[in-house]
């Protein structure tokens, strides 16, 4: 009788610490299919919508709503979802990596869908030129959302090379030659650049939600 209470002792000292591991646990809620009809969320403890979260495991209440859509979020270790055609209240526990993350419906993937990043994600690297003559560029064009390192080579003082987009608007001077880094934040949209001076120096690229 003593061996089995000590057994039954110890198998619950080992129970504790993952019981207080979880619930100390970061918790997030996330909905999809509301009232308002097509919408889906990802919110943090305050209310706000997940935009960042440090590398570490998360619990994420999921409130499917709605038999037309479902909640899936997909990233780095990470591939969860809810089923179509049904609706569900569950809880995930999932572990956070470096990366990007998407949550979508399935069924709605192009209008119903969100993104954050996870962890330490490095910044793309690209570079901009103009001039010296009448020309312009920017290799490779960014197509992720994230943090983003350009540096810009102006050899012309005639033209400037000018980005702008959903969240930045930079620019170098029209009649000086410059070599300048931005540290810039894209996120899904179209982005443009050109030069302020010469119409047809001018190009575009879209950076688009993860894969």
């Amino acid at each position: 009788m003593t061996a089995r209470i000590a057994l039954v002792t110890l198998l619950a000292a080992l129970m504790i610490p993952s019981a207080v591991a979880h619930a100390d646990n970061p918790r997030l809620v996330a909905v999809v299919g509301t009232n308002e009809g097509f919408v889906i969320s990802l919110r943090d403890s305050s209310g706000a919508l997940v935009t960042h979260l440090d590398a570490g495991v998360y619990d994420i209440a999921v409130s499917d709503r709605a038999l037309a859509h479902n909640f899936h979020l997909r990233g780095p270790g990470v591939d969860r979802l809810t089923p179509i055609d049904d609706t569900q209240e569950t809880t995930w526990t999932v572990t956070i990596g470096d990366g990007r993350y998407v949550y979508m419906c399935d069924a709605h993937s192009s209008v119903m869908r969100g993104y954050f990043l996870g962890g330490n994600v490095p910044p793309t690297t690209s570079s901009a030129s103009v001039g010296p003559r009448k020309s312009i560029a920017l290799k490779p064009k960014p197509s992720l959302p994230g943090p983003a390192t350009i540096v810009v080579n102006d050899r012309s003082k005639a033209d400037n090379f000018h980005l702008s987009g959903p969240g930045v608007n930079r620019k170098t001077g029209v009649r000086t030659r410059a070599k300048v880094t931005w540290n810039v934040t894209l996120v899904p949209g179209v982005y443009s650049y050109r030069s302020d001076k010469t119409r047809k120096l001018r190009g575009s690229f879209t950076v688009r939600f993860p894969a």
